[in-house]
């Protein structure tokens, strides 16, 4: 298990290291609409001696590969350089600061999504085409239909407004206003976030689900006696949940892209508001930690996925 793991880990280098590259030719690509140094001085950027002045102190005006050895260098150590607009911030407090939040709406998100999805799913396939399948069959194309936005301004306007349940807008830290209102603060976006997530774990796991209990080995498991709770347990359950881990996993990798809308709807502090207002500013470097932050989250979820198909299935681990 030790070298399966060192394996998945090790493969994580190379993708960090593409999407570096990747962010850097992007850099170049933005930087032909005009500098950083521009967006900074704005009303003074007509005059060329400044920008090329600031450019300079800024470490902008040194061709576009040097620039990269030399970030890449110190990403390694974990600096990520100061932010351009606020020149004394560096990249890392700044992530470091917006991170939580993106991660709590996420996390939340995710629990909701992968709890009822695998529970709708389980329902589904115990009586497929039944009365209860086709309801939830309705509710889930309503819910991938549904924009995580829209779905956002809804919960806003009932639960927050009329009924007065949940804050509307703003994050709430637990280290200074205590857990419950931390919980009142991200509950919400949890929910919409989690909206798609349901839906798409529900009709994954159906179709696994119903194709383990129409299986051999169940018909095997009923012929020798053994409770129905035992069978959708021990042994279809088993079974199903790989390709539903899968999706679970996909669905936590969007999810760090979708809150960015919901951040928005929200007023919430996170990566995503950051990394908008960063491309919009061109603010070089918090554009390129923030995309090494994110890809970096996604690749211990896909470790995290690798790590349950081996314990769900030995052959996997194996091999």
């Amino acid at each position: 298990m030790l070298k399966y793991l060192a394996v998945r880990v090790a493969a994580i280098i190379p993708l960090l290291l593409a999407v570096a590259v990747i962010s850097f030719s992007l850099v170049g690509l933005l930087e032909l609409r005009g500098s950083a140094a521009e967006q900074i001085l704005q009303e003074g950027a007509g005059d060329p001696e400044a920008v090329a002045l600031l450019e300079a102190e800024l470490g902008l005006d040194d061709p576009l590969p040097i620039r990269f050895v030399d970030w890449l260098g110190n990403a390694i150590q974990g600096d990520f350089g100061n932010s351009l607009l606020f020149r004394d911030a560096a990249v890392t407090t700044l992530i470091g600061e917006r991170i939580w939040p993106t991660l709590s709406i996420v996390a939340v998100g995710l629990l909701i999504g992968s709890v009822l999805g695998i529970a709708f799913g389980i329902l589904s396939a115990l009586r497929p085409g039944g009365g209860l399948d086709r309801s939830l069959s309705v509710t889930t194309a309503v819910m991938i239909a549904t924009p995580g936005f829209v779905l956002a301004i809804f919960l806003v306007i009932v639960f927050a407004v009329q009924l007065g349940w949940f804050e509307p807008t703003g994050y709430s830290w637990p280290s200074e206003d205590g857990w419950g209102a931390w919980f009142k603060s991200i509950v919400l976006p949890g929910i919409a976030l989690a909206f798609p997530i349901v839906a798409v774990v529900q009709r994954q796991l159906r179709s696994s689900m119903t194709n383990a209990l129409a299986s051999r080995y169940v018909l095997a498991a009923r012929a020798r006696g053994l409770p129905p709770g035992q069978i959708v347990r021990r042994h279809a359950m088993r079974n199903a949940m790989i390709p539903t881990i899968t999706v679970i996993g996909f669905q936590a990798a969007g999810a760090i892209g979708l809150t960015v809308a919901i951040e928005r709807v929200f007023a919430i502090p996170g990566m995503g508001s950051l990394l908008v207002q960063a491309v919009s500013q061109r603010d070089i470097p918090v554009i390129q930690g923030s995309l090494m932050v994110a890809t970096l989250l996604v690749a211990i979820v896909n470790l995290g996925v690798d790590v349950a198909y081996g314990w769900l299935n030995p052959k996997i681990r194996l091999s």
